[in-house]
């Protein structure tokens, strides 16, 4: 034990950070990771804690420990902690907890392992959770709580990547600080493996008064887990005779009051969050106040709790505790803002919004994948090489590495990130993206800002407050950003980073590759010159052309061949002499060479391409096959396609097709479930799906075409998965080519056609449509939701894109027949796809209960399936004018959705083109409809065959949910009237100018409905569709016609920030300053969203800012009472009276606006 004590004595001002751990156990392996021993100071009277004050690695740290577990005392050391050490900046929440037995990318979770808490997708890195009644056992999260503070989170990834390059592991050094030696310190020794007793979920531990050996736990019931652990990096851990290895996991923490003792409960409740650890005291220390949660393995939350791994644990964690503050600078610690200032909480719940609003796609999983396909000491020709040396030191700010396909990009670019990311410098970020053929959500433009946006949200504190006004200028997240104004926020995020490093992977496999290459010249156009962009891609004619206008040649690298051969040698060396499938070649060494040799003949620079040989050579049983093989080894990646096409075995050729045509065509990933159920449909057959003939093992789907297909391992919000894909982007073009037939050997050119007409894409989109079809119809509607999802995993692909696989291939006879029979005979099956999924609300997962069923016509409409359609009304006499569904008729459901064809072909036949909305629907009729969602093309239509231009629309707007007046007419003091600017600038910050604007407009009955009236010019206003309008507006749309809503067009764009569309309003005589029931006029509606560049077009045109209102009052007070300070100076400047009276606005008062109480101060109001 090496804890000095000396006579040093510091003020409460000196200490930084804190130390919290909750038990005695604990509290004894924190002391003994100090450095020195500090002598104690004074506390308050008030404060009860007993502290323990020393430093570690020149950090002053104040340990303190609970007198009991739980949320609440932790909440109360805390509270008197920062009280008396006001300097405090965050803290570490060191102790014991409950593991979940699950795998992460560190192996499985044992006992003596280190949980830390880790910002991971939507979780800020701790999740809070309570239990329910106690008479049912229900339990309920309610909230995520604070993240951890960024210099933590820096320190715990150095240190990950320093500790995985050390000799001697750091954290078992300080663990042996312990002398276990000693008699009180016994218990800190490390029990051994064989200790380590995981109990199936299930099996509940019969005697807890006693441990397992004394009740005689039933070791059958012990899960064995060495077959997973031996497929671990770290396999050894568990042989007690070589001592602890110490793993470290990261990832999400769960705190609650209730401690979780049963197997069944862990896994449910891990499952739904991702949870890797259960601990109780978290919620109350990070409330209002930042750390990192560090959580040792005592035991497994089940019922076969006991203190044998209590101390080890404990001391595990203390050891990662003292590690941390050797991976951070005592400066950057001072530099952190004061704990009491941070208001954690808030953050969180914004940072939780923030991830559901922008629902950003993960490229973490892209990196993991191909860093785990990586070969060791691979790519070091490209981190070694002037370009990029020069790019990273900032010479160059931007590089295009280009390639052949399956030469490697993605792996490569996987080596990149993770040697920037071992550059930990807090000025420094590292953002990255992966466009990704198998995955719908990293295919756009829009899919990568959204997750730069997010990484850098996460990453850098300081560039929050861009994102966050954009989401409050996007009413709370209840609209979406604009990809201008998503773009214009990142650049504003980007200038708050001193340097940052973007690294997009094959450009060629985004499908709005036109819209990317603009993006990216804009980006190189921002300014910024510590912003460097490394982009990598095949060298396709449109990438080349547009990126050859702005890059200089030197920034244009080639992958050379040369080069990456060096690495295919390397990854075939390793493969034939460690994998399985080449053992019987290890006696062989002359025979290993051979092989290696023959392939590096003719590899070419192509990685694919040698992995594609090494899976076939493997299957060669003996010398004469494996060179008989080697002679005829395939050039190209396409010929190898068809050699592995042709070798299929016949017995499961169609097996094959059909797993590949989901796999070419599919419009999300497949798990290995769904993948199973696909073959199991027999479209021959009555009834076409036997859950009976699913295939036992379903691993063994990858015998059927292996090499083109690959499993890999998906988590999806807690969830593990397995997925099916193809191998590579190159198989997808291969089988979407017309060039299958034509690369068959000669002899087998019969099946080249057989493959070539079953993976064509209306063949295949047809097939797929049918047995999603078939697959619905042998469901039972009388099941709940949640039981056909366990018993039929295909049933929500197959809801969900049925129509989008029909729509190009409902020509083809048996899918008009497949889709009539659903539609008109399948009752059942026509019910269960409603339960899964609702056509008219696709973008929800389930839904919404007061939906009711339509008509096959308005559903086939919606979808643009024309020929459905036609067949609909012309065969089976469907009536065009019945109401039904969300968009009020099949007309409108196709003008919504855009469906021209579609729309033709209804008012051919008779549909009513100003029918109105009798039921609760979106839009009022079908022009109104398309106005709102700006498809110009279709109102021009739809005017051209007679549509109503001016028709009074009418929508119905519920109140939602009750406002809680009660709970704020304590705060709201209603009697004490304020009457200027000042005062009201404090109302905001907590949101209560919400229930101001629900009280004014509160009716007595609040469920009782409402009608609002406007029209298409409205509907385009509102969405700043300003070509729609212009085309509105030559048809004859009045512009000072009043909604109940938002008032006149030119007050409806000006709420919502439309600047184009204002300007064109203005032009054609739009009144500036006309007065509507809700606003005095378009500037105060302006102002109160704080759309700064509207307001000063509104201002140059005269509008007038002393215009009072109802509720408001002037534009002045509105900005104000919103917190738009940029706004308010441009009122002030524009001289608005600053004490200008308005008895509206003082009912909330709530923190101040300092910075806006002192815009108004400098102005001289009183």
């Amino acid at each position: 034990m090496s804890t000095a004590t000396n006579n040093m004595k510091l003020t409460h001002d000196d200490y930084t950070v804190a130390w919290i751990c909750p038990l005695e156990v604990e509290q004894i392996a924190a002391m003994i990771m100090l450095d020195s021993e500090h002598e104690r100071l004074p506390q308050p009277p008030n404060d009860h804690n007993v502290y323990t004050l020393g430093s570690i690695n020149g950090h002053n740290v104040v340990i303190a420990g609970l007198h009991s577990p739980g949320n609440n005392p932790a909440a109360v050391v805390v509270t008197q902690m920062r009280n008396t050490f006001q300097q405090l900046r965050f803290g570490i929440l060191v102790g014991i907890g409950g593991g979940v037995p699950t795998k992460t990318e560190r192996g499985n979770i044992h006992l003596g392992h280190v949980v830390v808490s880790k910002p991971v997708g939507e979780h800020s890195g701790v999740v809070q959770y309570d239990h329910g009644k106690a008479e049912v056992g229900q339990f309920r999260h309610t909230g995520y709580l604070a993240p951890p503070p960024t210099v933590l989170l820096n320190a715990a990834r150095e240190m990950d990547v320093r500790r995985a390059m050390m000799l001697e592991d750091p954290l078992l050094n300080h663990i042996a600080r312990i002398d276990t030696v000693r008699q009180g310190l016994r218990r800190y020794k490390y029990p051994g493996a064989v200790n380590d007793h995981l109990y199936r979920a299930e099996y509940v531990h019969p005697n807890h008064s006693v441990s397992c050996r004394k009740c005689g736990c039933d070791l059958t019931q012990v899960v064995d887990r060495r077959a997973e652990d031996s497929d671990d990096d770290d396999d050894d851990d568990d042989v007690c005779d070589e001592g602890p290895q110490l793993v470290v996991h990261r990832g999400t923490i769960a705190a609650g009051e209730l401690v979780i003792k049963h197997g069944m409960l862990r896994d449910e409740l891990a499952k739904q969050y991702g949870i890797l650890c259960f601990e109780m005291e978290a919620a109350g220390a990070l409330a209002d106040f930042p750390c990192l949660v560090i959580r040792g393995i005592s035991d497994y939350s089940d019922s076969h709790k006991n203190d044998r791994w209590q101390g080890y644990a404990a001391a595990a964690a203390a050891a990662y505790g003292r590690e941390l503050f050797f991976h951070m600078p005592v400066d950057d610690v001072k530099q952190c803002k004061i704990a009491e200032h941070v208001d954690s909480l808030t953050q969180v719940n914004r940072y939780h919004q923030i991830f559901n609003w922008l629902k950003p796609s993960d490229p973490s999983t892209n990196l993991n994948e191909a860093q785990e396909r990586r070969q060791e000491g691979t790519g070091l020709w490209f981190l070694q090489s002037e370009p990029f040396k020069e790019w990273k030191s900032g010479t160059r700010r931007y590089l295009w590495l280009h390639g052949i396909p399956g030469c490697g990009k993605t792996v490569l670019s996987s080596t990149i990130i993770e040697h920037l990311n071992q550059q930990l410098d807090s000025s420094h970020v590292v953002l990255n993206f992966f466009f990704d053929f198998t995955d719908t959500n990293k295919q756009s433009l829009d899919k990568l800002l959204r997750s730069l946006v997010a990484q850098l949200y996460s990453r850098c504190e300081n560039s929050r407050k861009a994102l966050d006004k954009l989401f409050s200028s996007c009413e709370d997240g209840n609209r979406q950003p604009t990809y201008e104004s998503l773009f214009a926020t990142f650049l504003q995020m980007v200038n708050y980073v001193e340097k940052i490093q973007i690294i997009i992977d094959a450009l060629d496999e985004c499908k709005t590759r036109r819209d990317l290459l603009s993006w990216m010249k804009n980006l190189t156009s921002s300014g910024h010159a510590g912003l460097h962009l490394l982009v990598t891609s095949r060298k396709e004619e449109d990438i080349e052309s547009e990126l050859k206008r702005w890059l200089r040649l030197k920034d244009i690298v080639s992958i050379q061949q040369d080069s990456v051969n060096h690495d295919i040698r390397a990854y075939v060396h390793e493969r034939l002499r460690n994998d399985c499938h080449f053992k019987r070649w290890r006696s062989k060494p002359s025979v290993q060479d051979e092989i290696e040799t023959e392939l590096m003949k003719k590899a070419d620079g192509m990685f694919r391409w040698a992995a594609c040989q090494l899976d076939i050579l493997q299957k060669c049983l003996d010398l004469r096959m494996l060179r008989e093989s080697l002679r005829s080894i395939p050039k190209t990646l396409q010929e190898t396609y068809a050699r592995i096409l042709a070798s299929i075995d016949e017995n499961y050729r169609q097996y094959a097709i059909r797993i590949l045509q989901f796999l070419t065509y599919s419009e999300r990933p497949l798990n290995i479930q769904e993948a199973v159920d696909i073959i199991a449909v027999n479209l021959s057959e009555d009834p076409p799906f036997d859950s009976k003939q699913r295939m036992p093992e379903p691993r063994e789907i990858m015998n059927i075409c292996s090499s083109l297909v690959s499993l890999v391992t998906r988590e999806v919000s807690g969830e593990t998965f397995m997925e099916l894909q193809l191998a590579h982007f190159s198989v997808q073009q291969y089988l979407k080519s017309e060039e299958i037939e034509t690369t068959f050997p000669e002899e087998m050119i019969k099946v080249g056609v057989i493959f070539q007409k079953g993976i064509n894409e209306i063949s295949a989109r047809g097939c797929i449509t049918r047995i999603c079809l078939a697959y619905l119809s042998c469901l039972d509607d009388q099941s709940s939701i949640e039981e056909l999802k366990k018993r039929f995993p295909l049933a929500q692909y197959s809801a969900d894109y049925w129509m989008d696989h029909a729509r190009p291939a409902e020509t083809k006879e048996d899918v008009q027949k497949s889709i009539l029979n659903f539609f008109l005979q399948q009752k059942q099956g026509y019910a269960v796809w409603r339960k899964y999924f609702d056509p008219d609300n696709s973008f929800e997962r389930e839904p919404r209960n007061w939906t009711k069923m339509a008509t096959p016509l308005y559903y086939a409409s919606l979808a643009g399936l024309q020929h459905t359609v036609e067949l609909l009304l012309l065969e089976k006499g469907a009536d065009v004018n019945v109401q039904g569904g969300r968009f009020c008729n099949a007309l409108q459901a196709a003008a919504m959705k855009d469906n021209k064809k579609v729309v033709r072909l209804l008012l051919e036949k008779g549909a009513d083109i100003n029918a109105q909305d009798d039921n609760d629907g979106r839009y009022s009729n079908a022009l109104h409809a398309a106005s709102a969602l700006g498809h110009k093309e279709m109102v021009r239509l739809l005017l051209e065959a007679g549509a109503n231009v001016n028709a009074k629309i009418m929508l119905f707007n519920r109140t939602i949910h009750k406002i809680f007046i009660r709970d704020y007419r304590e705060k709201a003091k209603l009697d004490e009237l304020h009457s200027n600017s000042l005062q009201a600038a404090s109302f905001s910050k907590r949101g209560y100018e919400k229930v101001v604007r629900q009280l004014v407009l509160a009716e007595p009955d609040m469920s009782v409905k409402s009608n609002w009236y406007g029209n298409a010019l409205q509907a385009a206003s509102m969405m700043g569709h300003k070509e729609v309008m212009q085309l509105l507006l030559e048809a004859g749309a009045k512009f000072n016609r009043q909604d109940e809503w938002y008032g006149f067009s030119l007050q409806t764009a000006s709420f919502r920030g439309r600047k184009e569309v204002v300007q064109l309003l203005l032009e054609k005589g739009s009144d500036v300053n006309v007065k509507s029931k809700l606003y005095s006029n378009a500037l105060q509606a302006a102002s109160m969203m704080g759309h700064k560049e509207v307001v000063q077009l509104l201002l140059e045109a005269r509008a007038k800012f002393n215009l009072q209102d109802e509720w408001y009052g002037f534009s002045l007070q509105t900005a104000s009472f919103r917190g738009r300070k940029e706004v308010v100076q441009l009122l002030l400047e524009a001289e608005a009276d600053v004490n200008a009276y308005s008895e509206q606005l003082s009912s909330f008062v709530s923190r101040y606006h300092t910075e806006m109480i002192q815009l108004l101060q400098d102005k001289e109001a009183h």
